[in-house]
């Protein structure tokens, strides 16, 4: 690496770590968190950024659409490109003491959808006393799902919604894709539009690597998956067309092992096994039953 490069590079990590310095006599402080350090291009990344105010005294945030920035770097120092500008205007006032967490999904406003790893920072702005925080970034994965070989590509019909006219079809398209991280394994659900632009991404949750997924369209063309999740345990989730998750149940295998059932009027359920109700069922269990197998 030429000198003057090395040079360039060390000057950037001194004065970020001037403005780290310079923002930390105030005593407010702000951290970023992320649940996850690996992604499917367009998944959505839930950032969370707690600020802690150990000034002494109050201090006033958001009252600006600029208080607070994120950018976003990849691989070889490539500058992501901006798509939007994220709605962050929202004043609070952080009294002394006190600590608050805003979220954000940096998603629909930046064009990290290439396969690569990139590293998120944020600055916040105090007008009050005219200075900057500096985060200290947080960094996360973004590759490529395998797609199931039966359902990597589904094409499906919207259903029109009441009293409208018998216009041709909206189509959209359902894929389910297995994603290997370093120590699981997670199964995704994609849907797109008929030119396969994402319009929502998502996983379902953990899968165990010998599991095989049923998947069944329903006659409102809903898709319903079922899955292994342990040794015992499945998974049991309803995705309708425009990419909401309607339902999610949990099953376990008892004298005999849960699958997809398709009644002659295109109804979809779990046949088999035992329903076991949990607090992340959606919608949410009786709760007599939630409570009685929490204890």
């Amino acid at each position: 690496m030429p000198a003057m490069r090395k040079f360039a590079i060390l000057l950037v990590l001194l004065t970020a770590a001037v403005r780290c310095a310079q923002a930390q006599p105030n005593g407010v402080t702000a951290e970023l968190q992320i649940d996850q350090d690996q992604y499917l291009p367009d998944e959505d990344v839930q950032l969370k950024v707690r600020i802690v105010n150990r000034s002494g005294q109050p201090v006033v945030l958001g009252t600006t659409k600029q208080w607070i920035t994120f950018d976003v770097i990849g691989e070889h120092e490539y500058v992501v490109p901006k798509l939007g500008e994220m709605q962050v205007l929202s004043p609070f006032t952080l009294l002394s003491g006190q600590a608050v967490t805003r979220e954000f999904n940096p998603t629909p406003y930046f064009g990290f959808r290439r396969s690569g790893r990139y590293r998120l920072g944020a600055i916040i702005k105090v007008p009050q006393w005219k200075q900057e925080i500096v985060c200290k970034p947080v960094y996360f994965l973004v590759s490529e799902g395998r797609p199931l070989a039966d359902f990597g590509n589904l094409s499906v019909g919207v259903p029109p919604p009441p009293g409208a006219t018998n216009a041709a079809p909206e189509i959209r398209r359902y894929s389910l894709l297995r994603v290997t991280y370093v120590d699981q394994m997670k199964l995704y659900f994609r849907l797109a539009d008929e030119g396969d632009r994402t319009l929502r991404v998502f996983p379902l949750a953990r899968m165990v690597d010998f599991g095989h997924p049923e998947a069944q369209l329903d006659r409102a063309n809903n898709l319903h998956v079922l899955f292994q999740t342990g040794a015992h345990t499945f998974t049991y989730c309803v995705m309708d067309p425009n990419g909401a998750l309607v339902a999610r149940q949990f099953h376990e295998i008892t004298q005999s092992r849960p699958s997809l059932r398709l009644s002659e009027d295109g109804v979809v359920y779990v046949g088999g096994g035992a329903r076991v109700p949990t607090l992340d069922d959606l919608p949410p269990p009786a709760p007599a039953a939630a409570t009685a197998r929490s204890q």
